[in-house]
């Protein structure tokens, strides 16, 4: 049986492929396709934003990027997808119910914009996918 698709409970996540039809023995390809990946997520973002060098949501998810509220973390798997969350940040404590009310919003808009870059499928259940519907705007 193989891994399952990675989810948060602090936020929303999707996935991008960005290795796909790389050679998988140029590691240096690899490593620019993964920071390129980090470069358009900035991108997307206001600037209010800032990178996040070095910091880690846990021992397998990498910080790119937060703000007062909400941070961007990557998660690699052993199929090469990375999995993109949008989230809470951790111990906003007096800010954590004002954070968890616009998550779900900020998170779609973001989304909307990544997707001008990658394909991003949205997780169904623990093992299946489905391409993403981008956000649709009233009015």
């Amino acid at each position: 049986m193989g891994e399952g698709l990675y989810w948060s409970q602090d936020g929303r996540t999707v996935y991008a492929e960005p290795f796909e039809g790389l050679d998988a023995g140029d590691v240096d390809l690899w490593d620019w396709a993964y920071e390129d990946l980090i470069d358009v997520v900035g991108t997307c973002l206001t600037e209010r934003w800032l990178g996040c060098e070095g910091a880690w949501r846990d021992h397998t998810s990498r910080i790119v990027a937060r703000n007062t509220l909400h941070e961007i973390w990557l998660t690699q798997d052993s199929y090469d997808r990375v999995h993109v969350t949008f989230g809470v940040r951790e111990h906003l404590y007096d800010l954590d119910a004002l954070a968890r009310h616009h998550v779900d919003d900020r998170a779609e808009r973001f989304f909307d914009q990544l997707q001008e870059h990658y394909a991003l499928p949205v997780r169904t259940s623990p093992w299946t996918s489905a391409p993403r519907e981008r956000l649709r705007m009233a009015g």
